[in-house]
């Protein structure tokens, strides 16, 4: 398990930048440490452990960090909320962006297995459930993404702790962890009977207006989607995936239609898909 980061700088652009995104990360480093008194103390620990900064941030991700460093939760998420007391089912998922491809960073998610009783087929950030003895956020997203993609834990730089939101239908509170993965390996699927694939995803596809919809279910929730390899994209993930094209200006114009169904959704998904298959393929 790698050691998470801590008490360094954001990357240093040469300007005040840096230092307005530190004094956010440091408020909302305070805001997630008022934690209730009554929780275990592994458990209190645990959440006070969110300010993971590295030393230096990679220059494609600079703008990124900062402007997440300084995004209000509901800036992030408006489905989400961050809750008013920590739940006990604590969870971390890993935001891993690669830079090493030509045509800009990518992102890698998992899509769950199709016979799954919760979530099946769903797209997400890998990660998952806290464990006693993770020493914060990170460690359980680095852990639970190497357990399910078979990455190489040191070759993940944590770089920022989003803010803890709560997750009604699953009743978790989930701490996204932005990190650099800074030597991709081949990845995959190591346990079929959860995970049926792992992919790459490059921005310039999150960002594509072609896949990108307003989505919305029969359990109330709406917000943005994507539309990518065969499957819907929605949830937290797709909010937050959303939120960091934005707010990292990788955002290109795009109106939404009418608003889609799930059912919708995935018919179109299902549609050949227009991308190479090098692109949007497995790690």
């Amino acid at each position: 398990m790698q050691k998470p980061l801590t008490h360094g700088r954001v990357g240093d652009k040469g300007g005040s930048g840096a230092a307005g995104a530190d004094e956010c990360v440091a408020k909302k480093a305070r805001q997630t440490s008022d934690v209730d008194h009554s929780l275990t103390d592994d458990l209190a620990r645990w959440l006070a452990l969110t300010n993971l900064r590295p030393a230096v941030v990679p220059a494609p991700l600079i703008d990124l960090v900062d402007a997440v460093a300084a995004a209000r939760p509901e800036e992030l998420s408006r489905n989400d909320r961050v809750p008013e007391t920590a739940a006990e089912r604590q969870a971390a998922v890993l935001i891993l962006v690669a830079t090493d491809r030509d045509g800009g960073p990518d992102v890698l998610l998992q899509q769950r297995a199709p016979n799954l009783r919760d979530h099946a087929g769903e797209v997400a950030f890998p990660g998952g459930a806290r464990e006693s003895g993770d020493a914060g956020p990170a460690a359980t997203a680095i852990r639970e993404a190497a357990e399910e993609t078979g990455l190489d834990p040191a070759a993940v730089e944590p770089l920022i702790v989003l803010p803890r939101l709560h997750i009604p239908p699953s009743r978790f509170d989930v701490t996204g962890v932005l990190a650099h993965w800074r030597t991709p390996s081949p990845v995959s699927a190591i346990d079929p009977a959860e995970t049926n694939r792992v992919m790459r995803i490059p921005f310039t596809a999150l960002a594509d207006p072609g896949n990108r919809i307003m989505l919305s279910t029969r359990f109330g929730w709406y917000g943005p989607a994507f539309l990518l390899d065969g499957a819907v994209v929605w949830g937290y993930t797709g909010e937050i995936l959303a939120a960091l094209l934005r707010v990292g200006g990788w955002e290109r114009p795009w109106t939404a239609s009418a608003t889609v169904d799930l059912d919708e959704a995935w018919r179109r998904a299902r549609r050949p898909a227009p991308w190479p298959e090098r692109q949007l393929g497995p790690g």
